[in-house]
């Protein structure tokens, strides 16, 4: 139906367009039963797909050159840290927190700030 105009009828479009898609109403009662009226084509939802995907393949590609995690993998420091607990743990090397530095710049590399500003502007 039309959501245009003052004579325009009551439907859930313009139920959605007037309490939903908008700024400025974040705060009142949102229609989410409604939602799922809406014909959203999930083509929209591809550039950003296929933006994560890059952003990731990127932290792979960088992940031998990222200085943290070969300083943490270089067992060549031979760091030894405090107990994680107070009476039942031991002593452990930095660099059995390897795996975890690796797999952390996958998620968390300079790229994602870019994908983080992309998505709130999408």
């Amino acid at each position: 139906g039309d959501i245009e105009g003052v004579q325009a009828e009551t439907n859930d479009r313009k139920l959605l367009y007037e309490e939903w898609a908008s700024y400025s109403v974040f705060y009142k009662y949102q229609p989410i039963s409604l939602i799922r009226f809406v014909p959203v084509k999930h083509t929209h939802a591809h550039p950003a797909a296929i933006v994560g995907v890059i952003v990731f393949l990127y932290g792979c590609a960088s992940v031998d050159d990222d200085i943290p995690s070969m300083e943490i993998c270089d067992p060549r420091n031979n760091i030894t840290m405090c107990p994680l607990c107070d009476s039942a743990c031991s002593y452990w090397k930095l660099s059995s927190a390897c795996g975890t530095a690796r797999a952390s710049h996958l998620f968390d590399n300079p790229a994602t700030v870019f994908f983080s500003i992309f998505m709130a502007l999408w």
